[in-house]
């Protein structure tokens, strides 16, 4: 049958043969943007006062439908719970950071509550945590001369000054987050999370909380030793401050521990009893105070944590400026930011899976920043989503964030009424539950299961852990950073690339390693591309053909054959391609042009055929040498090679091929679907008196 042979179509034109000119892809292009406007505005009219409300406050949304029988019991048990978790954990988080265990309290209540109030997940726990405390404790100090000096941030003495400076720095840090936090939900850009990989993110936190652990045994032990960020200088501070053992710190201390691992212990294996854990901090903190007083031990050696004002936090907003040292500021508060989105939208995205909902990444990101707005206008340090204390509120049963709203009112409770009685806290009972509390954070079972399926990303692992461990929390995070880009540069510079052969007489094409029984045609190279093509791959690409051709040169030359007469590129793998790909392309053809090869590429994608056809590559290969199924092109090769044989000479082929350049074919046959036409993907032979009136279908 005659086929009319026709110019390139693209996707919005249909039932015409004219090559669209750049004037009508625009003209395309202007059609797409008003219908996009006018759908918009459409919408825009139609919102309601309810959508406009909810807009600014999402609370709204879920509060229409909040069901008071069946939920509202739930989120009240949870939300206590929480509360009686979270009120010693921020004084103690707090410590670590470096300020006034008030300033914890402040966290775990105006930041908690707003968040309810603007953010999308039902169960997270948000409030201080404990590797943010410790980022921050580090940076801040080594920006405060004297701070150093600095053992009881709640009675200062002497160095008042320098905490009062110091205070002012970690309320500019929260400010800064905030910002960073705000602006990254605005600007859509939480993607950025995705770089870094499941095994970065969990050897950076087990190696933090070791570190955070190791923080805390000075207070167990008694030791006024400095502050260090690395666990062998911890080790040797330890060491050399041996003299000062104070056994009575001690025999508390580790009772303490020992009680909350216990209780952890006994809600693991006892299911009736899983929620003595949640509560095994606010008893531990019971038991010291009342030890305290009973046995009056703040006078025999105990160090308490003493003054704590009550009330409610007062404004801050004047300390936001000025802000000196603004370039180590903008880095801490720019790490702070990201490990605490990390942290963060890594618990919340779990729990909505596992309780069946959908998250909005962006209102997540947008409610943690102005929950740390909030907290920064009243004398809170960063707040974000806490591993333990979400997965108490989850296993609680909490339905909806109000479970969040009511821990923020168990802990303004205890700030207007409760602050007296946890002047008594020991700090050896702080450390304790933060040592209990990061425990869990230390993910060995992680690294064992790594190990036994993925000995690269064990090894990702095991160099954020150690460089964490011995490098300091910054220098560690900043390893595990680099690595997981190094690992996303590498994958992109050097992608896979395969040699294809037939499966079992079939039209399907696979790859001669994962098939060692496929078919290879001696004197026909086919190889598919795994990856854009661009100019990060495009020498690797060139360096992997090279050792192909060799490969099937040695074939062919065993099966009677000289040369390599076809190479063919399966680009359906190929989503798309920059100039140095188009660039790469044309000399390839150009190089196998010059040595007698014929180049054959198989279904490129619709935005690939656009760049061939732009920068000319497709005029210079050959409409006649692009076709749809790997299959096809292989076909065509091999009766041209039987011409040879007989007599012939590479050429244009003497039948028709199945040669395409767009979705719509350059024939008025039929179409059918790219799923069906890709080579690699399977397929019936085409006869070739019907190939012209195949197409792409793309």
């Amino acid at each position: 049958m005659a086929t009319k042979k026709e110019g390139i179509l693209f996707p919005w034109h249909h039932g015409t043969g004219a090559q669209p000119s750049y004037v009508e892809e625009l003209d395309g292009l202007k059609n797409w943007v008003e219908k996009t406007r006018d759908s918009g505005s459409k919408a825009f009219r139609e919102f309601t006062p309810f959508d406009w409300a909810a807009l600014f406050l999402p609370c709204l949304r879920w509060l229409r439908t909040y069901r008071v029988k069946e939920w509202l019991l739930w989120d009240l048990l949870a939300g206590v719970s929480v509360g009686f978790m979270i009120i010693p954990q921020s004084m103690s988080y707090a410590n670590i950071a470096g300020v006034p265990s008030v300033y914890g309290l402040y966290g775990a209540f105006l930041p908690l509550a707003v968040y309810a109030l603007l953010g999308s997940s039902k169960q997270l726990g948000v409030g201080p945590v404990a590797v943010t405390s410790l980022l921050i404790g580090n940076g801040i100090r080594a920006m405060v001369p004297g701070s150093e000096n600095i053992d009881n941030p709640n009675n200062p003495g002497e160095f008042a000054g320098v905490q009062d400076i110091y205070n002012h720095k970690v309320i500019q840090v929260a400010f800064l987050v905030a910002c960073m936090y705000t602006g990254v939900g605005a600007l859509r850009l939480g993607f950025i999370v995705r770089f870094l990989s499941h095994s970065v993110i969990t050897g950076f936190t087990s190696g933090a909380a070791v570190i955070i652990g190791m923080s805390q045994v000075r207070y167990i032990l008694g030791y006024k030793v400095p502050r260090m960020d690395s666990l062998h200088e911890i080790i040797e501070v330890l060491v050399a401050g041996r003299a000062g053992f104070k056994w009575k710190e001690c025999v508390m201390g580790l009772a303490m521990l020992g009680f909350l691992i216990g209780l952890k212990v006994i809600s693991k294996r006892v299911k009736k009893l899983h929620w003595l854990a949640a509560l095994g901090p606010i008893m531990a903190c019971a038991i010291s105070i009342i030890a305290v007083v009973a046995g009056k031990l703040d006078r025999r050696g105990i160090k308490v944590v003493e003054k704590i004002p009550q009330g409610l936090p007062s404004p801050t907003i004047g300390w936001w400026a000025p802000v000196n040292n603004l370039g180590p500021m903008l880095g801490l508060s720019a790490v702070v930011m990201l490990v605490d989105l990390l942290e963060s939208t890594s618990i919340a995205r779990a729990l909505a899976r596992k309780n069946g909902y959908e998250l909005s990444y962006n209102q997540e990101i947008v409610g943690l920043g102005i929950a740390n707005f909030a907290g920064a206008m009243f004398n809170s340090y960063t707040t974000t989503g806490s591993f333990s204390r979400s997965a108490v509120n989850n296993s609680s049963g909490a339905k909806t964030q109000l479970a969040g709203f009511i821990t923020s009112m168990v802990v303004m409770f205890v700030l207007l009424f409760l602050t007296k009685v946890f002047e008594l806290l020991p700090y050896n009972t702080m450390a304790a539950i933060i040592i209990a509390g990061v425990m869990g954070l230390v993910e060995f079972d992680t690294a064992i299961y790594l190990m036994k399926t993925h000995l690269r990303d064990f090894a990702v692992w095991l160099v954020a852990f150690l460089a964490t461990l011995f490098l300091g929390i910054e220098l560690g995070l900043a390893a595990a950073i680099g690595l997981a880009l190094l690992i996303v540069i590498f994958e992109s510079a050097f992608p896979h690339t395969a040699v294809l052969g037939r499966v079992d007489r079939t039209t399907v094409y696979r790859n001669v390693e994962q098939y060692p029984g496929a078919e290879m045609v001696p004197g026909v190279l086919v190889v598919r591309l795994d990856a854009p093509v661009y100019f990060a791959n495009v020498q690797w690409m060139e360096d992997k053909l090279v050792a192909y051709e060799a490969e099937a040169l040695r074939f062919a030359r065993a099966n009677g054959i000289d040369r390599v007469e076809y190479i063919i590129l399966d680009l359906t793998p190929v989503p798309h391609m920059d100039s140095m790909g188009a660039h790469f392309l044309e000399e390839l053809h150009q190089s196998y042009k010059a040595r007698g090869i014929q180049l054959i590429l198989t279904n490129p994608s619709p935005r690939v055929v656009r760049l061939m056809e732009r920068s000319g590559l497709i005029a210079k290969i050959g409409r006649d040498w692009i076709f749809v199924r790997v299959h096809d092109a292989v076909v065509n090769c091999q009766r041209s090679l039987m011409q040879m044989e007989a007599g012939g000479s590479l050429a244009t082929p003497t039948w028709q091929p199945m040669g395409m350049v767009s979705p719509v074919f350059r024939s008025e046959g039929g179409a059918e679907p790219n799923g069906a036409a890709a080579g690699s993907h399977g397929g019936g032979p085409v006869a070739p008196g019907a190939a012209a009136g195949a197409s792409l279908g793309l």
